[in-house]
């Protein structure tokens, strides 16, 4: 499957789809679904200069989430991702 598909697969099923700046510089964009699971890409510099940006899916979603700003609550991947949005003021 190619990123792009992945990428749209997972979008057309989000309750909400937010990129987000991490402390260590890392952006990710997160996908929040409606069974409260959370899944998480990082950007990356693309390989190729038609490519602006390339998303990597194979990533530790929690530590995602810690990067971002949740690294003092302690849960489940799923309880760290609504407590996200929670503070990021999203449902």
């Amino acid at each position: 499957m190619s990123q792009s598909s992945e990428f749209e697969d997972k979008a057309k099923n989000a309750i909400a789809v937010v990129e987000s700046l991490g402390h260590s510089g890392n952006s990710y964009v997160f996908f929040f679904f409606d069974d409260n699971s959370v899944t998480a890409a990082k950007r990356v510099k693309a390989i190729s200069q038609h490519v602006s940006a390339q998303l990597n899916f194979n990533i530790k979603v929690k530590e995602a989430l810690d990067d971002c700003g949740v690294s003092d609550f302690d849960g489940t991947t799923y309880q760290k991702g609504r407590e996200l949005l929670r503070r990021w003021g999203i449902k």
